[in-house]
């Protein structure tokens, strides 16, 4: 039997729905916040949980830069979308992403921060994202980067390209979660180096990542920017913590 073009893709569109039907059936879509089973018209995340996630105004985000960036004079702007809470909804699904490779939230969530940033952040410029990168040894042990899926998705939104040639993590540093300030800050000197630095000289860069704790990360990875010749950077993130 010959189809036409028209009737193949009916065919393949029914036969995708069967399979989807039969996938929801048997390995149903569940929430990364809460784990209940989503309905048809949620993505990723049910609408209780994105009803839970408290957006960070923009006092809060000037206090945050006022208080980890400010002083360092590397990075000239921040963004971010939530407040990140021990014990919440958004603790569990950025775990869930880390912890869990749940790479369609991390790219959904990447979606939510690139309209965040267009409707935030219109005066922002920039040539390139960087996803903050991880050691070769802890993207070995986790098998990928969060970050660089977070990136995805706001590069899918606002059609700036992701450049992962230009800058790479040279020391493998201890967890970053226990230590304070000051300790994070000495953890993460000389941990960071330029791979391409003609890639850079003059641009600004849009650098991505899941939280902002102390900024510590974000600044060592800023300060070795502009010192091999960037113009300015700015820094997205899922969440605040």
């Amino acid at each position: 039997m010959v189809y036409s073009k028209t009737g193949r893709d009916v065919m393949i569109k029914s036969i995708s729905k069967i399979l989807n039907d039969s996938m929801e059936t048997f390995l149903p879509r569940i929430c990364t916040g809460c784990e209940s089973r989503l309905s048809n018209d949620e993505l990723v995340i049910c609408n209780d949980c994105l009803n839970d996630l408290v957006q960070v105004d923009e006092a809060a985000i000037k206090e945050e830069y006022d208080n980890q960036f400010r002083e360092f004079g590397f990075v000239k702007d921040i963004f971010s979308l939530f407040r990140f809470e021990k014990g919440e909804s958004i603790q569990k699904i950025i775990f869930s992403i880390k912890y869990g490779r749940r790479f369609k939230t991390a790219k959904y969530l990447g979606e939510l921060l690139g309209e965040g940033i267009l409707q935030n952040r219109e005066s922002w410029e920039y040539s390139f994202i960087i996803p903050i990168p991880l050691h070769k040894v802890r993207l070995s042990e986790r098998g990928f980067n969060q970050s660089e899926y977070i990136a995805t998705g706001v590069k899918t939104v606002t059609g700036i390209a992701i450049d992962n040639s230009i800058i790479k993590r040279v020391k493998y540093t201890e967890t970053q979660t226990k230590k304070h300030k000051t300790e994070r800050i000495d953890n993460m000197k000389n941990a960071f180096g330029i791979i391409k630095k003609e890639n850079i000289n003059g641009k600004s860069v849009l650098l991505v990542d899941d939280v902002i704790t102390t900024g510590s990360t974000i600044n060592a990875v800023a300060d070795v920017l502009m010192k091999n010749g960037a113009k300015n950077i700015f820094v997205a993130s899922v969440a605040l913590a």
